[in-house]
């Protein structure tokens, strides 16, 4: 299958699925409280076919991105206040629930695939936070960072792993953070800036830090180059054909580099150094020839899956919100947001990679889109739920001309910033294409 089929596919099933399950909650919620539903479409545009239960038009329109309900008496205008199957016509708590149903049903999605994930398990690789290489003139040389370092911890926020101090890195370019790290057991504290710069994703905050997987052996494939030398548990690489190696990477690179000639390592078992000689592999693709560097196994049962799950949509929200904040203080800009292109290329990419990667993608997606959906923004559910609210402590209804006047300024705004994310979603990448 072509990169553009994986896009395509990539997108039709995660952003589709999940505004459809969006949809499907504020349905199911509506035929509850007895809300006459005239229309229930995957999918937007023109009816492609379906069929009638009731007064419930099931169809599959010709554009597969999403879905939408189509409720009796749902705008002001349509409301006939003597049907009481209108959805105007419903009480405010309701209401409040039908609307709330949707973003809710994109919350629980994202925590049940990333408590299931949790519980089918899978096997990580270990990389620590350690600073393996410096890049000079970048935030983290001018903060004096040096290869060893270890960091434990941003902006007072402890880190685990590599992925936790990428993401946060990442996410912030152009914004202060407090890093706190080990050189030598001894704790130090200093401050960096990330720079932006453009990835394969849109743009990203870096600070010129390399990390790697450790060099040593945690199994060997069976039949392999590594296993024929009698490579075993525990060893560590120290040097590839008289090139100190400290990281896999490293190791990689070198091999990649002599693929069809043998290698020489220089390994450390115990307190004893050894010479081994690694024959070519077999698969030009194996770089490391067999060698399988430290891993984990994770695999949770149900309850801990769900406590894990609920920890990991949290970090994920901060980490949203972070983003959210810098574009409202000025420190972000719209280009940070992704399009729908640019949500086809990184679908398309975690599909190529595995199901296990493109879930952990639909996951955060349909975080996204449920706690967005609640901000108080007109046009949005968040924005029919703040109007609700209103009129609740008020205790009377908005007018219709006011109501009207909010959701026109609600379309405007975000109109607007469609037009200005798909412009640049657009731009980007067609000058990628331009550039190969």
């Amino acid at each position: 299958m072509s990169d553009y089929a994986y896009n395509v596919v990539g997108i039709i099933i995660g952003l589709g699925f999940l505004v459809f399950i969006h949809e499907a909650g504020h349905f199911l919620v509506a035929k509850l409280f007895r809300v006459r539903v005239l229309v229930f479409s995957l999918g937007f545009g023109k009816r492609l076919f379906g069929f009638r239960i009731g007064e419930t038009d099931y169809r599959v329109s010709i554009f597969p991105l999403g879905g939408y309900v189509r409720m009796s008496g749902d705008t002001p205008e349509e409301n006939v206040p003597a049907n009481p199957g209108d959805f105007l016509s419903k009480p405010k708590w309701q209401r409040f629930l039908i609307l709330i149903a949707g973003p809710t049903m994109n919350i629980l999605v994202a925590l049940g695939l990333i408590a299931v994930l949790a519980m089918i398990g899978r096997e990580e690789y270990v990389i620590r936070p350690i600073v393996r290489s410096v890049t000079a003139s970048y935030p983290a040389a001018k903060a004096g960072l040096l290869p060893g370092d270890q960091i434990v911890a941003v902006n007072n926020e402890p880190v685990k792993d590599y992925d936790d101090v990428r993401l946060v890195f990442s996410m912030n370019a152009g914004t202060p953070l407090k890093v706190t790290y080990l050189r030598n057991n001894v704790r130090h504290t200093t401050t960096m800036t990330p720079v932006q710069e453009e990835s394969d994703y849109g743009p990203v905050g870096r600070v010129g830090i390399g990390y790697g997987i450790d060099a040593i052996v945690n199994r060997t494939q069976p039949g392999s180059s590594a296993a024929a030398a009698d490579l075993r548990s525990g060893d560590q690489i120290v040097a590839v054909n008289g090139n100190p190696v400290q990281i896999m990477e490293q190791l990689a690179e070198i091999s990649g580099k002599n693929i069809q000639k043998p290698i020489v390592l220089d390994i450390m078992r115990g307190a004893e150094r050894r010479s081994v000689r690694l024959a070519p592999p077999k698969d030009a693709g194996d770089t490391t020839r067999g060698i399988i560097p430290p891993t984990i196994p994770f695999k949770l049962s149900f309850f801990p899956a769900l406590r894990y799950s609920v920890q990991e949509n949290i970090k994920m929200l901060k980490l949203a919100g972070t983003a959210l904040g810098r574009m409202v203080r000025g420190h972000g800009s719209v280009k940070e947001l992704s399009g729908p292109f640019s949500i086809a290329k990184i679908s398309g990419d975690m599909l190529r990679r595995g199901v296990a990667e493109f879930l952990n993608l639909v996951a955060l997606i349909s975080l996204q889109l449920g706690v967005m959906n609640l901000l108080p923004i007109p046009v949005l559910d968040g924005g029919h739920i703040m109007i609700l609210l209103i009129e609740g402590a008020a205790r009377r209804d908005l007018s219709l001309q006011v109501k009207e006047r909010i959701q026109q300024l609600g379309f405007a705004v975000l109109a607007t910033l469609m037009i200005v994310v798909l412009y640049n979603d657009v731009i980007t990448n067609w000058v990628r294409m331009r550039s190969g």
